[in-house]
């Protein structure tokens, strides 16, 4: 009688835990606010220009329905050999309901064994890696998504030839750099952010694209080729303004 007595009470402890387990984790879920860091890579979308880094804090709020809106600071300590650039992100977003552990595992193991497969397939090297990575990226509590809109400063100076080469027999050659056109900066930004959580504590891995509105960056090409026997050498001059840029950040956040 006391060991049925006994297991029935701690039925009824382990039902208690579990049941205090989901509300808190119910209540993680509905946490309105989020603050954090972040730091990844910024690359003009044209051939032959190379990654900048970007850097960043940011912070967002949210409704019980999802949407919200997200701020904060962003520093890029280089774009197109351009120095120093801030920015203050502002964007309309929208949040997914968080997703249940058991969603995650299944969402994981049904993705590893697609990638998997394909790559058995088409006879990649090493298939269990890929499918490694595609569980991996799978396993995110929630994902976001975010446009909007990043008025700045352009603090830099135009950057003085940055690449040059030449032929065989320095016969044609080409060099380049890149203009400061103002330092007033506006970009239209779109993106989204895969959640993974820990407690309050967010893994962030956002994927973004960025459109330059305000022309501060033009990428100029100067192409030298030499007539074959003379001195006369043709000139061809090439102006582009580098608008698209596409960015991967990582990033911690708390939410409160």
């Amino acid at each position: 009688m006391k060991n049925r007595i006994s297991l029935a009470a701690l039925a009824l402890v382990l039902l208690s835990v579990c049941a205090s387990a989901q509300n808190k984790s119910r209540n993680l879920d509905n946490l309105s606010d989020d603050f954090g860091f972040y730091v990844g890579a910024y690359v003009p979308m044209y051939k032959g220009q190379g990654t900048d880094v970007v850097y960043g804090v940011t912070y967002g709020h949210f409704n019980s329905s999802g949407l919200g809106f997200r701020t904060g600071l962003q520093f890029v300590p280089r774009v197109a050999e351009v120095d120093n650039s801030f920015g203050i992100p502002v964007a309309f977003s929208y949040r997914t309901p968080a997703r249940s552990t058991n969603g995650q595992v299944r969402s994981g193991a049904i993705a590893a064994g697609e990638t998997f497969g394909y790559e058995a397939i088409m006879g990649y090297s090493n298939p269990l890696r890929g499918a490694l990575a595609a569980f991996v990226a799978n396993l995110f509590s929630q994902a976001e998504f975010f446009a909007g809109i990043t008025p700045g400063l352009v603090f830099g100076d135009s950057s003085p030839v940055s690449t040059a080469y030449w032929g065989a027999g320095y016969s044609n050659g080409e060099s380049s750099w890149t203009e400061k056109k103002g330092d007033f900066l506006m970009t239209l930004d779109a993106g989204a952010c895969a959640n993974y959580r820990i407690w309050r504590f967010d893994l962030k891995l956002s994927p973004a694209v960025h459109y330059n509105l305000t022309r501060n960056y033009i990428n100029h090409t100067e192409t030298f080729q030499k007539e074959g026997g003379t001195c006369d050498v043709n000139v061809t001059v090439s102006d582009k303004p580098l608008r698209w840029f596409f960015s991967m950040t990582a990033g911690l956040s708390f939410r409160f």
